[in-house]
């Protein structure tokens, strides 16, 4: 098995149960980043953009955030709040995946980097496990990024103004 074969095996056993909502998953999602070596700790403090889901470290070092939609929302083309709350995490956060479980964009600087989807709700859980190493491999380059030093009063006022 794979961290993301594991990781959809918990997503499947928890939407078997009939009784999932959206913070069901919140288990299988700290577990994968443990599985890869980082923290992702849910429901963290409030930023000034809001709410983020999941912040990710390593240590103490954040790495990025994640926001975990519902198995059933789709996480591209959202409409009304979540739309509004995409972009103001998009604007403030500069390492972030936005996911339903199946679905996974991954942003850095505001800009879609990569998107992969590892499974399809129709009547159940349908798997494509031959997105489960492009995800692995994702999800690894997202924990590998490092916060950015500010080398200048442009770049201070830059990431001030997505905040």
């Amino acid at each position: 098995m794979t961290i993301v074969s594991d990781f959809i095996s918990r997503i499947e056993a928890v939407h078997a149960t009939g009784q999932a909502t959206e913070h069901s998953y919140r288990s299988a999602f700290e577990r994968l980043f443990a599985d890869l070596g980082a923290t992702g700790l849910n429901e963290p403090k409030r930023v000034k953009c809001g709410a983020p889901d999941f912040i990710v470290s390593q240590g103490e070092i954040v790495i990025g955030h994640l926001e975990a939609k519902d198995l059933h929302i789709p996480i591209r083309g959202m409409k009304d709040a979540n739309k509004a709350q995409q972009d103001r995490y998009r604007a403030a956060l500069p390492n972030l995946i936005y996911t339903n479980g199946l679905d996974w964009d991954f942003y850095r600087d505001g800009e879609l980097l990569a998107s992969v989807t590892i499974a399809d709700l129709v009547m159940g859980i349908v798997a494509r496990p031959d997105q489960y190493a492009t995800l692995e491999n994702l999800l690894r380059d997202f924990i590998a990024q490092k916060p950015q030093t500010i080398t200048s009063p442009k770049d201070l006022a830059e990431r001030m103004a997505g905040k």
